[in-house]
Parts: C-alpha cells; sequence; structure tokens
C-alpha cells in the first residue's frame, strides 16, 4: 500500500499551464499533451494531461487519497502515452460470517470482490446483498452464511444435509426432519454450525407403566417350651402377597433415563409366617464319678437329666463296656479314647469329659454317645441309627463335622 498523508489534495493552476506554453511554445505544448485513462473505483474516463508523474494527474483531478487506498503504478511513474491510472479508494466493511462479526477494510468495488479480497469462500453462500453491488465509500454491512455438508442423526439413521445453514434450526429445516414435542437436538437450536459438524436428535417418551412385586410376610415368633432353648419350628410357613406399581418412565432414544413411582395397588395381602422358638433349659449331666464339668448342652450334644447310660464305662477300667458297632474301629480304652481326644488340656478332651466322662455308650434317653448327639443332628451330620452304637472314631468324626459347620457353641462344655 502506498503510504502518503490522507487527504492530500493540490491543484494545478492556470499559471502553471501559462507558463509551460511560454517556455516551450506551442509545439512544446502539443507534443506533452498526453491521452491518459483514469480509473477510479471502477470509473474510468480518458483525460489529457500536462502532467509529468501519476501523482500530478491526480492532484491536478482532485483525487483525494487515504494511507490505505491503492493506486497503480504507482505515484512516482512517469505518464506515458495512453497510461491507465487506477485508484481502488479504501471502503469500511462491517462482515459476518455465520455468526462471527469482524470490521474490515478492502480495496475491493463490490461485494463479490470484498469477499474474495476478505478470503470468504462465498461459493454456494447465502448473501444479504448480490454480488455484483457496488460498495459505499463509508459503511458496507456483509452478511454471509456459508455452504456447509452436515450429518443430523435421527432413529438410528444419518441424514446428510448441504447447504447455506447457519443455525441448527435452519439445518433441520433444510433435513424435512420433525421433532416430536418432547424431542430435542444435541444443540441449541439458534447455535451456529461448521462445517462437518454432526447433529443428534434426540427421541424423547414419557409413558406410564406397571410392574407387579412380591409382598414379603411378617414373621411372628411365639415362645414354647415344648422345645429346648436355641430350637426352633415353623408352624405356618406364611405366602408372600403382591403388589401393582405405577411408574412415570422418561427415555432416551431408548434409554431409561427417569423412573418415578406414581401409584401403588395390593393385589393380594401377605400371609403372616409363624415359628415356635424353644424356652426349654437343658439339663446338666450328673457326675458319674468322674468329675464332669457343669453345664447344660446344646442341640447338638448334652443331657437332658444329667445322668449317664446304664452301659457307660467305669472311670478306672481301661475298657469301655461297650466299644459300640456300625463303623470301624471297634472297642477303644477310655485312655485311646483320651488319646484320640488329644489328652489332657485339648478342647475336645475337656467337652468330653464334660459330656460323657469318655463313656461311648453314654445316654440320657435323649442325648447319645461321647459328644451326646441328639438323634436328629446325627443324622444331619451324616450318621444313621444311634450315636451310641457307633464306633468313637466315627463319633469323634461326626462331632469334627458338626463343629465345623456350627461352632464349638453346640456344647456348652466347651
Amino acid at each position: 500500500m502506498i503510504d502518503f498523508l490522507k487527504n492530500r489534495k493540490v491543484q494545478i493552476g492556470a499559471q502553471a499551464v501559462v507558463i509551460t506554453a511560454l517556455v516551450g511554445g506551442t509545439g512544446a505544448v502539443v507534443t506533452m499533451n498526453k491521452a491518459v485513462t483514469l480509473d477510479v473505483n471502477g470509473q474510468a474516463e480518458e483525460i489529457r494531461t500536462f502532467g509529468g508523474t501519476v501523482g500530478d494527474i491526480l492532484e491536478s483531478h482532485d483525487v483525494d487519497l487515504d494511507k490505505r487506498d491503492q493506486v497503480k503504478p504507482g505515484m512516482n511513474k512517469k505518464i506515458t502515452k495512453d497510461m491507465t491510472i487506477t485508484v481502488n479508494t479504501a471502503k469500511k466493511v462491517s462482515l459476518d460470517v455465520d455468526g462471527k462479526k469482524t470490521d474490515e477494510w478492502t480495496n475491493a468495488n463490490t461485494v463479490g470482490q470484498a469477499l474474495a479480497d476478505l478470503g470468504v469462500d462465498a461459493k454456494g453462500a447465502d448473501l444479504n446483498a448480490k454480488a455484483d453491488q457496488r460498495l459505499k465509500e463509508n459503511s458496507n454491512d456483509i452478511d454471509v452464511t456459508t455452504s456447509k455438508d452436515l450429518t443430523i442423526v435421527a432413529d438410528g439413521k444419518g441424514h446428510r444435509v448441504s447447504a447455506a445453514v447457519g443455525t441448527a434450526k435452519d439445518a433441520l429445516e433444510e433435513s424435512k426432519l420433525k421433532l416430536g414435542k418432547d424431542d430435542f437436538l444435541s444443540v441449541p437450536m439458534s447455535a451456529s454450525l461448521s462445517d462437518g459438524q454432526v447433529l443428534t436428535v434426540n427421541r424423547v417418551k414419557n409413558e406410564t407403566v406397571t410392574e407387579k412385586e412380591s409382598i414379603k410376610p411378617k414373621v411372628e415368633k411365639k415362645k414354647s417350651d415344648s422345645l429346648y432353648q436355641g430350637e426352633t419350628k415353623v408352624e405356618k410357613e406364611g405366602k408372600n402377597g403382591q403388589k401393582e406399581i405405577s411408574y412415570k418412565v422418561k427415555t432416551v432414544n431408548g434409554d431409561e433415563v427417569k423412573k418415578e413411582k406414581k401409584d401403588e395397588k395390593v393385589l393380594s395381602k401377605p400371609e403372616t409366617k409363624v415359628v415356635i422358638q424353644g424356652t426349654k433349659k437343658k439339663e446338666a449331666p450328673a457326675d458319674n464319678g468322674g468329675g464332669s464339668d457343669s453345664g447344660g448342652k446344646s442341640s447338638g450334644g448334652g443331657s437332658d437329666s444329667g445322668g449317664k447310660s446304664s452301659g457307660g464305662g467305669s472311670d478306672s477300667g481301661d475298657k469301655s463296656t461297650g466299644g459300640g458297632s456300625g463303623s470301624s474301629g471297634g472297642s477303644m480304652s477310655k485312655k485311646e479314647i483320651q488319646d484320640m481326644l488329644g489328652g489332657p488340656g485339648s478342647k475336645w478332651y475337656s467337652v468330653v469329659k464334660c459330656e460323657s466322662e469318655f463313656n461311648p455308650k453314654a445316654s440320657n434317653g435323649t442325648h447319645f454317645g461321647l459328644f451326646q448327639f441328639l438323634p436328629q443332628t446325627w443324622r444331619s451330620m451324616g450318621g444313621s441309627g444311634n450315636p451310641s452304637d457307633a464306633s468313637p472314631q466315627e463319633q469323634f468324626q461326626r462331632a469334627k463335622k458338626l463343629q465345623a459347620e456350627a461352632g464349638w457353641g453346640q456344647w456348652q462344655c466347651a
């Protein structure tokens, strides 16, 4: 851009012409008179001049120049015959491209030239003015909505849109897709768009659904001395009820995003479950001369009466009066039983000493054997027949299994 003073304006007076004629004579005047085309902002006229440079011509024709103006050829270029001098003045443009606004200057003369000069691709674009419209000197508003290739995804499919659209709403209208009353786009309807952008139509459904659910019964507990403490029995199984619940469900593109309970109706009431809990205390077995530990027995072993069975072995004898059959091992002496249990200091030794005084045949009528098993507990541990008929080894095996599953609490002596 040629840099010179703004609004520089010089006029050549008639005196200069007279002086030139006097000095050079008539022939000189004719020789120096040249035909030149002066084009200002696309408006051209032919002039004849005596000027020596481009600057002289512009000054003599009152062309006011700004530092942003464009002059071709340069101001100091000498005038030649049939020369064309082009002046494109600077014009201010308020440019809006897809909603982005800037203030620009251009030496173009039309809207189309200005966009090209400012690097805006107007191919297929929507303009607020015709491309060949001439620019004004002081103020020009140019709005451009460029052509874009977009994709709108709806109902699992992609819909291509190639058009000059400025907002998401414009693109949706161009695609001919419709939104339901609750549907929405992935961007605001007023959002500006860019080339290659992907928009998503979110389909929203609000519906009421009903579901059936079970109602768990209450549990009523009754006390009874027909059972020992710790024992229970179900007197009435009870029954689940059923209810129907209505929900308001909101889904977006098939995915549940909100579920709100609206109503509930009982279809059938539950029936209460009744459980009997034992309160009867268990009596500790009487001392049979061996000095058993005191304390009641649990459901897995222990005597109701505290006495020992008539077949119980003596404290002093090496052999028990009944070794027990039904499993391998045969008869065992009291010493052998004590050794099997780990000897004095072993927890098993203490339990059996308290429960049966090491007598594998011990019984009080309800509890049997070394560990004073209840028959039902014995069977639940895999035993058969009467516990006191089994060998000491089998009794010990079943006792260890009971302890592993239910703990030492099965024997209060523990």
